[in-house]
Parts: structure tokens; C-alpha cells; sequence
């Protein structure tokens, strides 16, 4: 890109106006210059013709203005080189005077030193914000117990207030389960005899076609790298042009590894206009799945909050195609091989092909080995690496497990964007783990002063150190009991009342709606594993939204885009938009600020130097010719009283011929003088010889 300079705190007109300026200077001095330069190298004889050419240049200079002199006149090589040296910067001032304006633009704001400001909140006008429920009568509540009450930690029990001290410990920071709510709840007694808050959830407005990072009511949401943070907007105010700033947040992030089970789903389309792409029957096509399956169990190694998702979606893969291989009555892994096609329907896997959607770990059904009946859900208890029996505690990271079947990709190289009969498709089976992850984040504000939250731009990066992150130390099982947890100040690390871990990240443990999929009590902290919870379910009957693809086409193009691109990291990147969306669409943040450290954006003009090279050249011009004019005369090497001689002798418009001598003009001068000086001394008066 050219260079440009950038200058603030001037306006447009002003910076022509000092352009302008600059080249009427340059033009006068410059022509001032080189007639002093002309008469200081003017020969001692001259012919008449010399002298006309003389007296143009005299004349149509300022000095006879600064001289007080109206008379002219006067070619040899020096006249004609100052003759010329005139023209050519006639024409750079021309030339300058018109590139010159041309050079100038707005240029980007620049950004005031730092300094406080008051913020005002708000509010979001898109459909999330508008059907928010109000903040006025939100509380904060927690139920312990899967099947009957049982004492939260704290001993609260028959009640879901929250003991102080726990409130206390988790509230020391705005980052943790006290700064987050549910988006819209239900104020009522859920069956119990004290009334708790109930979220209700649903999707106001799916937002997972967009891109970038945004904000929405109470949260910042970026859909290129999935995730949200939890932030209540207040802009600052008084700023005109805008202004810059920084703020940390709570940002909560889907994490989820996908493994490929090397099985796909293929069929071909047969009056399926009616249908939505609904196909019944459909053949399991065997890619490696049956007669490549390891013969070693997987594990998982089970390092606290070190975990590895990728072993945990293995394992799922591993154990779904070793318990599908029994169902279709496959003995041995060599009884399949590449290619090899298993007809089945939807009565056999409980769900159509055509759709994007999670299907069940065993989605052929139970299975009884030796007596021993293994169901989709053992699978998954296998897969996630704790059930509900398990103590929930800070290590036990809650992992959802499920197999994923992607979005169908037409096989027979027709456009995929005109489905038709006889086409051929084909859909890909996953294995994934996914989890929720929390870091702290800087999220850098700009604003062009709009108090909208269209009007922002925002980017993120992680902040430069480790963190101190909480849950309570418990003995009560997962399945009992939904755990607080969040960043907690430095002073309670050695609680013992708390599990702590000092980290850049922190895996949000499972918890009892881990288990069941449902929550009360107000503790907005589980909608991410509710969240997680919908997208395990038939995602085409969750009544949250539709992310099959069937009904929106813009949506399966995405998906297949993205499978395209990369297979797995596609099916999770899938997942992950799933969730911040849901998310997104149930969850608020309530940390706000009411004075914010700001930089004011500041207006700046820009100048494209490459229209400056005429002015360069009239520049390189002028500095010799002036430096040397001015030296001429400072040093007395050219008297004022020798300028004035060319003026007066040649008067404009007068053609005199012949030679004249410069000097034995200045002697006629000298004897005039002192014949005039001699004659008043005795007493003559008489007119001065011109």
C-alpha cells in the first residue's frame, strides 16, 4: 500500500487552505529569487535584446512592488536560463496547485491518551433482547436431590436460598455462577412448597448462520471461534467520534472432538419431494468400521481437569461399532469388508436418514452378550468416564458423549442444491465428546459513539495469567447435585470448603443436569449442560430449533461446507455453533460497569504522498534558488541600490538598440552625482540627469 501521513486535529478545508498557503509562498519567493539571481549574473554588456527579455522578467516580478520602482527592460545564455528557470516553476506551480488537494482524504481515527468515562447501559432492540425477561425479580436458588431432597452443600435443605458463605466465596468475583442468569424464567413452586425460578427454555432467534463476534442482550457471541461471553453493555458516554476500550469477561466455550466411525449411511432419493429428504430405508456401508476395529479396549486416562476428549470419542466409536457389529450379526471383524453394505430402516435404528442429527451411542438397539445386556446408555456412561452414582467434584469434568450423523453429501456428482429422484447421497457417523471449558478473556471495544450495540467492533485474546477457579468440596453424588463453580479471589485458595485449581482454563464439572437433562431452582450456571443436553437428544425433535437441515436450507449448506472442508473437525465445529446458539439464546450476563477507562477516537486527515511529487520537485527548486538569492543579498554581494539600477534604465515598454554597458553605466551615474553635488555647492540648481 502507498504511504500516507496521517496529521489529527485538522479538518480538510483547513489543510487546503495550509497547502494552498505553501505554494503561494513558494511561488513569490521563488520568482523573487530568481530575478535577484538574474541580476546578480548579468553580464556587463548586454545586447537590446537581452534587455527586453530583462525587463519582462523585471517587470512581471514583485520587485518593482517591493523596490518602489515602475521602470523595465532588457539575450544571452544567463538571461536565458533564468528565462527559462522562471517558466519551469510557472509551471510546477500550476501543476502542484491542482495534484496537490488531490493527495487528501479522512484518515483513520487515531486514539487520545487515556482517560475515565461515565458508561451508560444499553439496551439490545434485536428480538433476544425484546424477549428478555426483566432483572427486577430474579433469585438465585438451588435444589438438591435426584428423587428425594437431600442437603445442598451448606445444609440447605427444603429450600432453595443459598447460604451466605457460599454466596460469599463464589461472589468474591464477577466471574463466576452470581454474575449469569437465565434469559427467561417461570416464578413459580415447580411442585415444591417454596417457589424457586424455572428457566424456560427455548430460541427466540437463531443466530448460527451469522459469523464474527457480536454482541447480543447481555452477552458477546462469536461464531467464527464459538463461544460467549458474559458481559451487561455499557458504552461510554459523551465520546462524538467514539472511543476504545478494554474489559475482562467470563467467557464460556463449546469444546468437543469428533472421531470418525469409518461407517456411513447411503441411499438414493425416490419421491422424496414430499418428504423433506425423509428416507426410511438406507443402507450401513462398512469403510473400515467392522473389518479394521481395533481389538484393544480404549482407556481413558483420567488426569483431573487434564483431559483428552479425543480418547473419550474414541472410546464411544470403539464401543458403538464392536456392539453394531453383534446387532447385524457379525461374528468376526473378517466377515465385513470395504464396501460391504448392511440394508437397514428406520424401525431398526429408530431414525431417518436425510437429516442432519445425534443418534443414540447403540442406535441399533440394546444388546445381550453373555447374559449381559449392554444399552446405548452404558455406552455412554463408558464414553463420558462418570455416571450419576460418581462424587461430583472438581475432577469429574462433564463430558457428553453421543454419535453424531453429519449432513448428507450427494455422492453422484450432481449439484447437492438440486436434489432430485435416482440421486445418490451418502452421510458420515461420528463419535463425539464435547464439554464446556471457561477462561478469562480481554475483549477490546470499539465504537464510532453510536449508543447501539450495532455500532461495535470487538476482538478477543486471553488474558496473560493464570487464574484462581472454584467448585464447592462435596461428598453428595452428580446425580444429587449441581455444583457453583467460577473464578473466586486469591484469598479463599486455601478454603476448605472449596476444590481449587489455579489455571488458564477451567472444565465445568458434571453436575446432576449432566444426568437428566432438566434443572430448578434458579442456578443459571447448568444452561451449559443443558445446552449440551438438547444436542444429545433427537436433534430434530428438541423443539429448540431445527438444526437438521430440513427445513433450512442455507443451514445445510453450511454444515456441508463445513464436512467438506474437514470432516472431523467439521462435525465438532457443528456441535459447537449448536451450542453457542442455544446458549446464546438462554443465558445472560450481568457484570456491568458504570465507568470505563477509555482512549476518544480522534479525527485525523490522510495525504496520499505521491500527489506531493510535484511539490517535492518545486521544493528542490526553490531551496537552492532561494538559499543562493538570500545569500546574495545578506551578504551584500548584491546591494539593493544595483537592483534598482535595471528598473530605472529599462522602462517597460521602451526597445532600445545597441550594446550597453553595465558598468560604464554605473560610471555616467558616479560623474553625474558629483557634477550635481559641485554645482549646489556653488549655489547652481539644476534637474538631476536621468
Amino acid at each position: 500500500m502507498p504511504s500516507k501521513l496521517l496529521i489529527s486535529h485538522i479538518t480538510l478545508g483547513e489543510a487546503a487552505t495550509i497547502i494552498n498557503i505553501f505554494i503561494a509562498f513558494f511561488q513569490y519567493t521563488l520568482g523573487l529569487a530568481i530575478v535577484a539571481l538574474l541580476i546578480y549574473f548579468l553580464p556587463a554588456v548586454n545586447p537590446a535584446v537581452a534587455w527586453n527579455v530583462i525587463g519582462q522578467k523585471l517587470h512581471s516580478s514583485l520587485w518593482p512592488t517591493l523596490l518602489r520602482t515602475d521602470k523595465l527592460r532588457g539575450s544571452g545564455f544567463r538571461v536565458a536560463f533564468f528565462s527559462y528557470l522562471s517558466f519551469l516553476t510557472t509551471f510546477l506551480v500550476a501543476v502542484a496547485g491542482i495534484v496537490m488537494p488531490l493527495g487528501l482524504s479522512a484518515g483513520a481515527d487515531l486514539h487520545a491518551p487515556m482517560t475515565t468515562s461515565p458508561a451508560s447501559f444499553v439496551a439490545d432492540t434485536s428480538p433476544i433482547g425484546l424477549a428478555t425477561s426483566p432483572r427486577d425479580n430474579y433469585v438465585y436458588g438451588r435444589i438438591c436431590g435426584a428423587f428425594e431432597g437431600v442437603a445442598c452443600p451448606g445444609d440447605a435443605i427444603n429450600t432453595t436460598i443459598i447460604p451466605a458463605d457460599i454466596v460469599n466465596r463464589f461472589n468474591s468475583t464477577p466471574y463466576g455462577n452470581f454474575g449469569m442468569q437465565f434469559r427467561r424464567y417461570y416464578n413459580g413452586t415447580a411442585g415444591f412448597n417454596y417457589s424457586m425460578l424455572v428457566p424456560q427454555f427455548a430460541t427466540t432467534e437463531s443466530l448460527i448462520l451469522r459469523t464474527g463476534i457480536f454482541a447480543v442482550d447481555g452477552l458477546i457471541v462469536d461464531l467464527d471461534n464459538p463461544g460467549i461471553g458474559l458481559w451487561n453493555h455499557t458504552l461510554p458516554v459523551g465520546t462524538s467520534r467514539g472511543a476504545t476500550w478494554s474489559e475482562d469477561v467470563l467467557w464460556l466455550e463449546p469444546v468437543s472432538e469428533c472421531v470418525d466411525t469409518n461407517l456411513t449411511i447411503d441411499y438414493v432419493l425416490e419421491d422424496a419431494a414430499l418428504s423433506s429428504n425423509q428416507v426410511d430405508n438406507y443402507n450401513l456401508v462398512d469403510h473400515g468400521g467392522f473389518y479394521n476395529l481395533t481389538s484393544i479396549y480404549p482407556t481413558l486416562d483420567r488426569d483431573g481437569q487434564n483431559i483428552s476428549l479425543q480418547q473419550h470419542a474414541y472410546k464411544g466409536a470403539v464401543l458403538s461399532n464392536f456392539y453394531t457389529m453383534s446387532n447385524l450379526g457379525l461374528a468376526a471383524r473378517n466377515a465385513s469388508y470395504e464396501g460391504k453394505v448392511f440394508p437397514v430402516n428406520f424401525t431398526q435404528t429408530t431414525f431417518f436418514g436425510g437429516q442432519t442429527q445425534t443418534i443414540s451411542m447403540l442406535y441399533m438397539g440394546s444388546v445381550t452378550i453373555d447374559n449381559l445386556t449392554t444399552t446405548g446408555g452404558d455406552l455412554q456412561t463408558a464414553c463420558e468416564g462418570y455416571g450419576g452414582l460418581d462424587t461430583a467434584n472438581i475432577s469429574n469434568v462433564a463430558v457428553h458423549c453421543s454419535m453424531f450423523l453429519g449432513p448428507p453429501q450427494r455422492t453422484d456428482g450432481g449439484n447437492p442444491l438440486l436434489p432430485g429422484d435416482n440421486s445418490t447421497w451418502s452421510q458420515r457417523m461420528f463419535s463425539c465428546a464435547s464439554g464446556t471449558r471457561a477462561r478469562m478473556q480481554t475483549i477490546d471495544f470499539t465504537f464510532n459513539g453510536t449508543m447501539d450495540l450495532t455500532a461495535l467492533a470487538m476482538t478477543r485474546r486471553d488474558i496473560d495469567t493464570p487464574v484462581l477457579w472454584a467448585t464447592e468440596a462435596t461428598t453428595i453424588n452428580i446425580s444429587n447435585v449441581d455444583l457453583l463453580w467460577g473464578r473466586v479471589a486469591d484469598s479463599f485458595e486455601n478454603d476448605p470448603n472449596l476444590q481449587t485449581l489455579r489455571s488458564d482454563v477451567f472444565y465445568v464439572p458434571a453436575g446432576a443436569t449432566d444426568i437428566s437433562g432438566v434443572t430448578t431452582g434458579g442456578m443459571s450456571s447448568v444452561v451449559p449442560a443443558l445446552a449440551w443436553s438438547t444436542i444429545s437428544d433427537e436433534v430434530s425433535s428438541t423443539g429448540i430449533v431445527d438444526y437438521s437441515g430440513v427445513s433450512n436450507y442455507a443451514l445445510l449448506r453450511k454444515f456441508q461446507e463445513l464436512i467438506l472442508s474437514d470432516p472431523l473437525n467439521g462435525a465438532a465445529q457443528i456441535r459447537k455453533l449448536m451450542w453457542t446458539d442455544i446458549m446464546a439464546n438462554n443465558l445472560i450476563g450481568t457484570d456491568s460497569r458504570s465507568i470505563l477507562l477509555v482512549q476518544e477516537n480522534v479525527s485525523t486527515i490522510a495525504y496520499d504522498l505521491r500527489y506531493a511529487i510535484p511539490m517535492l520537485f518545486l521544493l528542490l527548486l526553490w531551496l537552492p534558488t532561494f538559499s543562493m538569492a538570500a545569500m546574495v543579498l545578506v551578504t551584500g554581494m548584491l546591494k539593493v541600490s544595483y537592483m534598482r539600477f535595471p528598473f530605472n534604465t529599462h522602462r517597460a515598454g521602451q526597445d532600445r538598440r545597441g550594446r550597453f554597458s553595465v558598468a560604464a553605466i554605473h560610471t555616467r551615474s558616479r560623474i553625474q552625482s558629483w557634477i550635481h553635488s559641485a554645482l549646489h555647492a556653488v549655489g547652481w540648481r539644476c534637474a538631476r540627469a536621468g
